[in-house]
């Protein structure tokens, strides 16, 4: 049996603090997700898990406290990919594997139907890759939980700063809803619902840049973030609009340092073009184009692709939540908002409010709650992938 490599070696759920409850798992199923093999292990109610010290080479063991299931042993998924096969023996998820795999686990939030959802995701590593991951010192002892996941802070280090942007505002009312929902209120309330979540996390601090319903140039909004604020990390929520009133999904989007030129998609485009408009509905003069193309050159490289990295994971975790992504990967183009050097900068598309459908989702407060707490993990996850220097999550 070839060696398992561990991706983490200790993880739970947070919120539970040692409460043991009935865990029952009522399914399971697996699929590919970019280029991983994806297993979702189906629970009916909320439930804590670590991997257990119990795991060896091609075998990882996962204790979930109650845990119990009607389901046969034929009821699980087999023979895909690199695994093998999976049972549950007492707490104990068993999930046996026939070749080298990095695993990464975590808890979804809770779906429409009520089912919790436990990912594992296995992705297949070569040789050479197992063996520096051999050589790699082991983690550090962890304390705080993301994505699943326990992490250790850095003592005495700084909170990373979120600043959360409510896209429109004011005279600014943004998209209008097929039932007449202003995209403003909602843009308002789930950026409300993500400073709050991020805000209770260790090591993070939220800001918004508006809290009531009054209009901020597009400038100033990332100004705001930038000198105001000292954001690490800026996020510019917003909720879609279209003509096809079918359109539907949520979508992420980054700065493209080339401008329209440089636009990912004719969708990212045309949106961009639409949400600077904003500046001229505020009663704002248009900023001069070449000087936008200068402060988005100004950006630097890094930046940008931590820009994408945390664009990715939000990605990842917005279809626990939402019926479908819009587009699968995070478009680009030249958004003012986004133009401000030295923050991660993201403006995501929490859906079309255009959309009947997706209207009367994005009005009610548990789905904007909802939203906010997917966005919210990709985000704690994203600072423990790439910690900011000097900030609680640096382990260096």
């Amino acid at each position: 049996m070839k060696k398992w490599v561990q991706h983490a070696l200790l993880l739970m759920v947070c919120g539970l603090a040692g409460v043991v409850q009935a865990a029952e798992l009522v399914g399971a199923r697996t699929g590919n997700f970019q280029g991983k093999t994806r297993l979702v292990i189906e629970f009916a109610s909320n439930t804590a898990f670590r991997v257990s010290e119990e795991t060896s080479p091609g075998r990882l063991v996962v204790v979930v406290p109650g845990a119990s299931t009607r389901l046969s042993r034929n009821d699980f998924p087999s023979r895909v990919g690199p695994l093998q096969s999976m049972s549950l023996d007492g707490q104990k998820l068993l999930i046996d594997l026939n070749e080298e795999a990095e695993a990464s686990i975590f808890m979804l939030p809770v779906n429409a139907e009520g089912v919790y959802r436990l990912v594992v995701d296995l992705d297949t590593v070569s040789a050479g890759q197992v063996a520096s991951a051999a050589a790699s010192p082991a983690p550090k002892p962890a304390s705080n939980s993301i994505f699943g996941g326990i992490f250790s802070g850095k003592p005495g280090g700084r909170d990373i700063i979120v600043s959360i942007d409510a896209g429109h505002g004011g005279q600014d009312p943004g998209a209008i809803g097929a039932r007449g929902t202003y995209e403003k209120h909602v843009t308002l309330a789930i950026a409300r619902a993500l400073a709050d979540y991020l805000g209770r996390q260790k090591g993070i601090s939220t800001r918004l840049t508006r809290d009531q319903d009054f209009f901020i140039p597009l400038q100033k909004r990332r100004k705001i973030a930038r000198f105001d604020h000292k954001a690490d990390i800026f996020i510019s929520i917003h909720a879609d609009s279209a003509l096809n009133r079918s359109a539907h999904g949520a979508s992420v989007f980054a700065l493209s340092l080339k401008g329209a030129k440089g636009a990912t998609s004719r969708f990212a485009q045309q949106l961009a073009e639409q949400e600077n408009k904003s500046d001229l509905i505020g009663g704002v003069v248009a900023e001069n184009d070449d000087l936008n193309d200068m402060l988005a050159g100004m950006m630097v490289e890094g930046t940008l692709k931590h820009s994408l990295e945390m664009g990715k994971l939000i990605l990842e975790a917005l279809p626990t939540v939402v019926e479908r992504l819009h587009s699968k990967r995070v478009e680009q183009a030249g958004f003012a908002v986004l133009k401000e050097p030295g923050m991660v900068s993201l403006l995501v598309e929490t859906g079309f409010i255009s959309n009947a459908g997706e209207e009367s989702k994005l009005i009610t407060a548990r789905y904007q709650r909802d939203i906010a707490q997917a966005v919210g993990e990709a985000v704690l996850r994203f600072c423990q992938q790439f910690p900011v220097p000097g900030t609680w999550f640096d382990r260096g």
